[in-house]
This record gives structure tokens, C-alpha cells and sequence, in this order.
């Protein structure tokens, strides 16, 4: 998807959202409704979706808002440097690999004659969650995108623990019994998710809209 404006962005967003939230609604009534042996396997299902949604949102609005900075096409004198950092992945990369000092100076050159040109920085593959968004791949994707992390400390344990942990006994075919879950415990969850999701959504609006993505020595000027 290729966003052009910051309409586009919250376009996105918000029909990103807007089926999450309404099947996320369906799930928790559907348990809620649901009697004996059947409410065992839409707790289950709850958590597998619950955790669907979550990694889904966060892959899919994280690669909104590097769309919309990517088309902006400022210099990249005037981004953060993980967007820059982004564009020169693979030769960074190169770097790492070879003992040459001429591609070491060469590659260094390259990226210093990229300051002030006009970004291109690439979007596909960019945001990944290898199926497994614990607190780790979170982290590095708010890397790559410029954002802070601190909203989110208090619930790494909540995602690697308890959601990501549930979810994984449930794809490995475990019994209700294993996960300590019952209907409290999956709303606790659902709510605490729901909110994580919010927040990342919101914050990541607020950037487009502040243009956290500018450099700092921008907008001190």
C-alpha cells in the first residue's frame, strides 16, 4: 500500500482497526455465550486470535507509517537515522562481512553522500514479526520505525509470557488445562491487549502528526 498523505495514514489506520476491533468484540461475546466443553475451545481460539490481532496490527500500521515517511522523499538529512539506516541495511551488512578496507572506506563514503540526497527507503520485508512478536522483534520494529519503547515496558512480560506463551501451547495442540485460562483470565488479557494495541496505534498517528520522524537537529531549529 503506498500512502501518500497523512490522510492516507489514518485512513489506513483506522479501517486497519475497525475489523480488528469488531471481530476482537465477536470473540469475547462468543465466549462469553458459550457453554461446557464449547467454551473451552473459544477460549482457546480467543487467545490464538487475540494474539493474531495484536502482531497483526503492529506489522501492518507499522508498515503504513514507513510508507508514509518513505513517500514524504525529504533528504534524509532531515529524517532520524534509522531511516537511513534502513536504506544502507545491506551494506552495513557488507561491512560486517569483509575485512577490506577499501569497501570499508567506499561504503562509508556512500553513506555520507546519502545525507543530503533524496530518501528512498525501501519498504518490503521491512517490518517483520517472524510469526513470533514476543518483546524482542517489538522493540526492533519501533527501532526501525523511530519510536520509543518506554509505553510498552511494563508489558513485556504480559506479551512474552502469557500471550505469546498461551499461544503457542494452543498451536502445539495443548489441553485448556495447561494454560491456567478461563473466561476472567482471557478478558484480563483482552483488555490489557486491546489497550496495547490502542496505544501503539495512537502513538503511531501522533508521529505522523508531531513528524516524530524528522531529525532531531531539525526541529530543535
Amino acid at each position: 500500500m503506498k500512502i501518500r498523505t497523512i490522510e492516507e495514514l489514518q485512513d489506513a489506520i483506522d479501517g486497519e482497526m475497525a475489523w480488528r476491533k469488531r471481530e476482537l468484540t465477536a470473540i469475547k461475546a462468543n465466549i462469553s455465550q458459550a457453554r461446557s466443553f464449547a467454551k473451552n475451545t473459544a477460549l482457546r481460539s480467543g487467545i490464538a486470535l487475540l494474539y493474531a490481532h495484536w502482531e497483526g496490527s503492529v506489522k501492518n500500521v507499522a508498515s503504513y507509517y514507513l510508507s508514509y515517511v518513505s513517500n514524504l522523499n525529504l533528504p534524509y538529512n532531515r529524517l532520524k537515522n534509522n531511516f537511513l539506516a534502513i536504506t544502507v541495511k545491506d551494506k552495513l551488512k557488507q561491512f560486517e562481512e569483509t575485512g577490506k578496507t577499501t569497501l570499508h572506506t567506499n561504503i562509508v563514503n556512500e553513506i555520507f553522500d546519502s545525507f543530503d540526497k533524496k530518501s528512498c527507503i525501501p519498504q518490503d520485508g521491512i517490518i517483520k514479526t517472524n510469526s513470533n512478536l514476543n518483546s524482542e522483534i517489538f522493540i526492533e520494529i519501533m527501532a526501525t520505525i523511530g519510536l520509543d519503547c518506554d509505553l510498552y515496558e511494563s508489558s513485556y512480560n504480559l506479551l512474552d509470557e502469557v500471550l505469546l506463551n498461551m499461544r503457542n501451547k494452543i498451536a502445539h495442540g495443548e489441553r485448556i488445562e495447561s494454560l491456567s485460562l478461563d473466561e476472567i483470565r482471557y478478558n484480563e488479557i483482552h483488555e490489557k491487549i486491546l489497550f496495547l494495541m490502542n496505544t501503539f496505534v495512537t502513538q503511531v498517528s501522533n508521529a505522523a502528526a508531531l513528524k516524530d520522524y524528522l531529525s532531531d537537529a531539525i526541529i530543535s531549529k
